[in-house]
């Protein structure tokens, strides 16, 4: 115990609680900044030469206008983001309808976005023509508590999940149309 008062033993506390709070103070703010819908573009601009990133691509849908946060235009395929910001735990189902988002003693309902990311993918569709879409659904900060399937991914998940499709699926004339079309559609 007098260790503790002692002149080391204030400096080993000051130390340790300086420390604390430097580590509490970084993952606050990186936590705020994942709810920043730019984080999601910043890592997909890490993906390289071969990946076309097109941001807030608009395109005309049954009822109105859809908005979709990202697509990713690739060899590989079309890759279709949708992005959620939320915090908190994520509980649900592939199939449910809707999914809970708990944050603290607050919940709240998240209509199913893997639904919102296939009115997308038929938007899209209809303005491109049939192609190798791939869905994915971004949580950039929350705990993702139930089986949502393998294209449901948290923002540290994604590149690897995009990197890991291999399969060449677009010919680079192919790629160069879907880009031209979809160029002409984004903001």
């Amino acid at each position: 115990m007098d260790f503790i008062f002692s002149a080391d033993g204030l400096k080993i506390l000051t130390l340790l609680v300086v420390v604390i709070t430097v580590v509490w103070v970084k993952q606050r703010r990186q936590h705020r900044l994942a709810g920043d819908p730019k984080v999601v573009k910043d890592q997909l601009e890490r993906l390289g030469a071969d990946y076309t990133v097109l941001s807030n691509v608009v395109v005309s849908a049954e009822r109105g206008m859809n908005d979709v946060s990202h697509v990713v235009v690739s060899a590989y395929g079309v890759f279709v983001l949708t992005v959620k910001t939320e915090a908190g735990k994520v509980f649900g189902r592939e199939g449910d309808q809707e999914w809970q988002i708990k944050s603290g003693r607050q919940r709240d309902i998240l209509v199913n976005p893997l639904w919102e990311n296939r009115k997308h993918v038929n938007a899209l569709e209809k303005l491109t023509g049939p192609v190798r879409f791939i869905s994915v659904v971004v949580f950039t900060r929350a705990a993702l508590k139930g089986e949502f399937g393998a294209t449901v991914v948290r923002l540290k998940e994604l590149i690897p999940y995009i990197e890991q499709q291999k399969t060449s699926r677009l010919s680079h004339d192919k790629r160069d149309e879907m880009v031209q079309r979809l160029r002409n559609t984004s903001a």
